[in-house]
């Protein structure tokens, strides 16, 4: 038996469409004719969801990816729209999905639903999965009893969010290649190539010229703490994970970041797109604004935009406009404050806010091609000095000793 949509027409002329469970599709088509109507579409749901967005992906250990969130959201609100009922529809999310945790997952909040909770109260005890943007908005759907819109709007959050994750990530792996590529090579050369040219230039007894004893020096150092080549990287990762889990290490890493020519610039728009983005889509869910103040300073994802965010909550606490603390920060741009301005104006802050944040998101775009096209000539020069460094160190003694000179 299979999930089957339908839109029909009855004899009146007025649409109507469902679900219906049957063997295959011609029973579908049987019975609605039986019934008297006019079939305008019929689709098994299954292949209806598949078009939605296909998680084919394997994930590995207890991890949920944003594109995997994505399609959940984006298959709930089909399936919610097209009329079934909230434990059907979490039965089919937990046969669709392939990843064995979100498939648990799925399965306890089903659990939870059944058992009486609301919907929003079984994704709030899988808070290392769903953000508080993600339970808030599914908590003012069941408020408002639009939970099908709740999810539309939130599959239109996450894949904005996926496409700005995607358009950085992919502007990013080409420079990230060639610096992996020159950290090889040059591992290489002072590795294996230098030690073959070592014992020849001790044998001669000469003297080497400076450039060379440090490279023969540094060639000693990483063949003897070689098991250290990975360790460092990853000690260095782990370092920032840790420091940025402290609030004042946090907020120290991201002003510093924030002072750094070009990437600081980029990672504040990023921010900002966040802010706009969070803020708008909980504006139009029906969150209250200081709930929506609160969940953004959670997520915005940036320690030093969070305090400014906080004063702001405490300038809407006192009954003053948000735009007047967001144009006395130092961070925001103006045109944030003044379109914030606009929309409080008006009555319509959350189509503003949406305004800002689809430019910001073009202006990520933008920064990031930016910070691609100064960081490939810059990483090739670089690597094109280190490689003529190594080379200089080797063949000018050799040419030394082939005609015979005493090495300075």
């Amino acid at each position: 038996m299979s999930s089957y949509v339908y839109q029909v027409m009855d004899k009146t002329g007025k649409r109507n469409r469902g679900v219906m469970t049957a063997d295959n599709i011609r029973d579908v088509g049987n019975k609605l004719r039986e019934d008297g109507f006019y079939i305008l579409r019929v689709d098994e749901l299954a292949k209806k969801i598949g078009k939605a967005g296909e998680a084919k992906g394997f994930t590995l250990g207890n991890r949920v990816k944003l594109k995997e969130k994505l399609f959940l959201t984006k298959q709930l609100q089909i399936m919610l729209k097209a009329g079934l009922n909230l434990i059907a529809c979490l039965n089919n999310l937990a046969n669709q999905t392939r990843n064995r945790y979100l498939h648990g997952v799925i399965n306890q909040i089903r659990a939870d639903v059944e058992s009486g909770e609301p919907l929003s109260a079984a994704f709030a005890k899988h808070a290392k999965i769903f953000t508080p943007v993600f339970i808030n908005m599914i908590e003012a759907g069941e408020a408002s009893g639009k939970l099908d819109l709740s999810f539309l709007r939130l599959s239109e959050y996450l894949q904005r969010e996926y496409d700005l994750r995607k358009k950085v990530v992919s502007a990013m792996t080409y420079p990230a290649v060639i610096v992996s590529v020159a950290v090889v090579v040059v591992i290489i050369l002072v590795a294996v190539v230098l030690p073959m040219f070592t014992q020849i230039f001790a044998d001669s007894g000469a003297q080497l010229p400076l450039n060379t004893r440090m490279l023969v020096a540094f060639s000693g150092l990483v063949r003897k703490y070689w098991f250290l080549l990975p360790v460092l990287p990853l000690g260095l990762f782990f370092g920032y994970k840790k420091v940025k889990s402290t609030g004042r290490g946090a907020a120290a890493v991201d002003r510093f970041l924030l002072r750094v020519p070009v990437i600081g610039d980029l990672l504040l728009k990023l921010a900002v797109a966040r802010f706009s983005k969070t803020f708008s889509t909980l504006l139009d869910s029906g969150v209250p604004i200081l709930q929506s103040l609160e969940i953004v300073q959670r997520s915005v994802g940036n320690a030093v935009l969070a305090e400014e965010i906080k004063t702001a909550i405490f300038s809407v606490t006192r009954g003053a406009g948000l735009a007047q603390p967001l144009a006395a920060s130092n961070l925001f741009p103006p045109m944030v404050s003044q379109m914030v301005a606009v929309g409080e104006d008006t009555g319509d802050l959350a189509h503003m806010l949406n305004e800002v944040a689809e430019y910001y998101d073009k202006e990520v775009g933008y920064a990031v091609e930016s910070l691609t096209a100064m960081i490939e000539p810059l990483v090739i020069v670089c690597l094109g000095g280190v490689v003529a460094f190594i080379v200089s160190s080797i063949m000018l003694p050799m040419f030394d000793m082939s005609s015979g000179a005493t090495l300075q």
